[in-house]
């Protein structure tokens, strides 16, 4: 089944907040993605990182964190980084 919405940062979300998500999230899932040499890894920011942790926690818990996540129509995979 191919995804219609993704789960990304909020603009203003503060950096602060999405850092302790990734670090929360990470116990969850799996984030082999974005470690060093990992697929998702670049650009190494904290939005793009809490971007790729937001939507796997929405994918797998159904939840898309509200303060810090809002829902997108538009696929944020990006060369082979995929959502």
């Amino acid at each position: 089944m191919q995804a219609t919405d993704w789960c990304i940062s909020r603009p203003n979300a503060p950096q602060d907040k999405l850092q302790a998500f990734i670090e929360y999230g990470c116990g969850i899932v799996d984030c082999s993605v974005i470690q060093p040499g990992g697929p998702c890894y670049d650009p190494n920011t904290v939005v793009s990182h809490a971007n790729y942790v937001l939507d796997l926690i929405y994918y797998v818990q159904d939840s898309c964190d509200p303060a810090l996540g809002m829902i997108t129509t538009v696929d944020p995979s990006y060369g082979d980084c995929k959502y």
